[in-house]
């Protein structure tokens, strides 16, 4: 009953959570038909046909009308067939009541736009947007028609946005804007001019002429299309032949960096023909885990440094989970670090119990003092890495590479902008591959290359090596390799070391190893990882927080849109 409780109370909690988009209704409108009457008073009486198909339960439509400044949406109804529905308003939002399941209907909306047009001595203009990027939802069919008073020849029509092109006049000077379909947030008002004769009845005429500034913006309007097709033309034919240029120069320098590589790793094999034991030690036990993992150092790798510590007799293991300082000092600044953290900031005067460890993180206070510990610590091995000559250095190269690429960047608003979409999308493609491999590329040298290499090899053949080998390793070596393992945190070294101490260690002889043997450190790995694993995971931020909000927005211009509830 408990749980059932507890499984209400987070959808519960889910609901109010989120916005009730996220719960929306499924459906699309498949037709929409507007009818624009203009009256001789200039108001304009418009008649709404919406057709939605639903999938699923629904209660209803909405639909949004926001009146440009200056006019005002009156008598709004809506209605199904010869059936009236109830109409809520909530402020610019009316939302009709229609309840049902799965089905096909078609919404009549109507309603008296008061102030819609604007009267000049010479035209009467009727600009208004019927939707606007408010818009929730995709038209997938949309004709608006609008009707003079009187029939006339005279009229000048145009549309902005998707509208643009759309305008065919009929005779009778009824003006119809055949859309098609419209996607969601969209813009597409529409602009129509009559004889101000036509409105005997309006107020408040404005001083001056309006017609002839309409024909001048119609003029832009065709002048700016043919630019932009002229535009288009162009990009198009940059795209056909600067894009394939483009990529056969770039895989030309892929596959020449590639041959080189090659090259380079034919060469390293041949200095290292058969694997027969654990690589030379040219780097630290940190620096090589970091070198050959990928950059990444954390709780195991920092757990395995702990006991590379064991292993060089700069700590040594005085009790079950307790480790002292010796005299011998390190001599790397990143081994200096974690025995300065461990045995002096969490520990005490050169002594670490794990104990220590524990209730040092368990103190909020001390998280970000750990964080900080570890990044110091991450960044000394980092830094003995980059002192060796393990990279050749090509940030010529790279930033060549970045200053060519950045001659895609303006097509990547040219191409979008003037509709080229598959080389807008070949173009993103160049760019993040050249950005990606300009930023990463970090070809090693021959040494860097070398060491790689032979840990590599010994991830691949430590697995193949037989207990009578094993016997012939030093145990220094042994250490070493268990050491490796459990840095990189790679499970099967690890299980093929946990044979050879079952395979190895005997009941007489259980106990009785050294302190720095291979056997002591085998049995404190699990134990020092996990311990660092609760550390980490104490200091993590356990907590999160996130935020979402809705919001419809607009210029004031009037406008609106869809949806369904």
């Amino acid at each position: 009953m408990k749980k059932i409780c507890m499984s209400s109370l987070f959808l519960l909690l889910l609901v109010m959570t989120f916005p009730t988009k996220g719960f929306a209704v499924d459906y699309s409108i498949t037709n929409v038909e507007i009818d624009a009457y203009l009256q001789d008073n200039g108001d304009v009486y418009v008649m709404e046909l919406h057709t939605y198909e639903f999938r699923g339960d629904f209660n209803g439509i909405t639909r949004e009308i926001v009146p440009k400044e200056g006019a005002r949406i009156q008598q709004v109804t809506a209605s199904e067939q010869e059936n009236t529905l109830h109409v809520e308003r909530e402020e610019n939002v009316y939302k009709i009541h229609r309840a049902g399941n799965d089905e096909t209907i078609t919404f009549t909306i109507t309603y008296t736009i008061e102030g819609a047009v604007d009267v000049y001595e010479d035209v009467t203009q009727f600009y208004w947007p019927f939707f606007d990027s408010r818009n929730e939802s995709t038209y997938e069919h949309l004709v608006i028609t609008v009707h003079p008073p009187q029939p006339t020849d005279d009229v000048i029509a145009f549309g902005y946005d998707t509208a643009y092109n759309t305008e065919q006049i009929q005779d009778s000077g009824v003006v119809v804007f055949q859309y098609g379909k419209v996607p969601r947030r969209e813009n597409g008002d529409i602009r129509v001019a009559y004889p101000s004769s036509l409105f005997p009845a309006t107020t408040g005429t404005n001083t001056g002429t309006l017609r002839q500034q309409l024909l001048a913006e119609q003029q832009e309007q065709v002048l700016a299309a043919i630019e932009r097709e002229d535009k288009k033309e162009t990009l198009s034919s940059i795209a056909a032949i600067g894009l394939p240029v483009v990529s056969i120069l770039l895989l030309f320098l892929f596959l020449r960096d590639y041959l080189l590589m090659r090259n380079q790793l034919a060469s390293v094999k041949r200095e290292h023909p058969s694997f027969n034991t654990l690589p030379q030690q040219k780097l630290s036990m940190p620096a090589v885990f970091y070198f050959t993992n990928f950059k990444v150092l954390n709780e195991h790798a920092m757990a395995a440094s702990l006991l590379d510590l064991i292993r060089q007799g700069y700590v040594q293991k005085s009790g079950n989970d307790t480790f002292t300082v010796t005299n011998k000092s390190p001599k790397l600044h990143h081994e200096t670090i974690l025995i300065e953290w461990l045995f002096y900031k969490i520990g005490n005067d050169g002594t670490f119990h794990f104990n220590d460890l524990k209730d040092y993180t368990k103190d909020e206070n001390n998280h970000d003092k750990y964080h900080e510990f570890q990044s110091e610590w991450q960044g000394a091995v980092k830094e003995e890495v980059n002192q060796h000559t393990l990279y050749h250095n090509k940030t010529k190269y790279s930033l060549s590479l970045i200053l060519i690429n950045l001659l895609l960047l303006p097509f990547l608003f040219y191409f979008p902008t003037y509709e080229l979409y598959s080389a807008f999308i070949v173009t993103i493609v160049l760019f993040l591959t050249v950005l990606i491999y300009a930023i990463s590329y970090r070809p090693r040298t021959f040494e860097g290359a070398s060491i790689h290499y032979s840990w590599k090899v010994f991830k691949e053949k430590f697995l193949e090596v037989t207990k009578q080998d094993w016997t012939h390793w030093t145990e220094d070596e042994k250490m070493r390799a268990y050491i490796y393992g459990l840095g990189i945190n790679n499970k099967r070294l690890t299980e093929k070391h946990k044979e050879f101490i079952e395979a190895f260690t005997t009941p007489t002889l259980t106990g009785r190893h050294s302190s720095t043997s291979y056997q002591s450190l085998y049995m404190l790995g699990a134990l020092t990882s996990s311990n660092f694993l609760s550390a980490s995971s104490a200091t993590s931020d356990s907590s999160s927080s996130s935020s979402s909000s809705y919001s419809s927005g607009g210029t004031g211009g009037g406008g609106g849109g869809s949806g369904a509830f």
